[in-house]
């Protein structure tokens, strides 16, 4: 009876890295399959606003004891609202765009511009220029 239980431990050890690779592949096949797709689609322009920015706090897989992590990793979030001749177009269409943090910086919230998106990968955001 001590046998089977033995048996037990590396028989889940084994299915949960089975699992942990199927998932890895998986999640590498969508990038791969997204980036194809992106690269594909032809650059399109669009009229927006910025709606809002989000400083998230990126989880961290490396440790669990935060005391030996000096700065937080941050994912900086770009909300941007599809205009269509300056009128709003409804809330679900809104755009969330990860961006590196110079880009974020540089967006300001409730600019309008245009948009430049190649399938779902930002290309850039150039604000309308404002009359003085």
């Amino acid at each position: 009876m001590g046998k089977i239980m033995m048996n037990k431990p590396p028989l889940l050890f084994i299915a949960v890295v089975v699992l942990i690779v199927v998932l890895a592949t998986r999640q590498y096949w969508q990038k791969k399959r997204q980036d194809a797709e992106n690269d594909r689609s032809p650059v399109r322009s669009l009229q927006v606003e910025v709606i809002d920015k989000r400083e998230v706090l990126a989880p961290n897989r490396r440790s669990r004891q935060r005391e030996e992590i000096v700065a937080e990793e941050k994912r900086y979030e770009v909300y941007f609202q599809p205009l269509l001749n300056g009128i709003e177009v409804k809330k679900s269409n809104e755009i969330k765009i990860v961006l590196p943090q110079q880009e974020y910086n540089r967006i300001e919230q409730g600019a309008k511009g245009t948009l430049r998106l190649q399938g779902t990968r930002y290309i850039s955001f150039a604000p309308n220029s404002v009359a003085k």
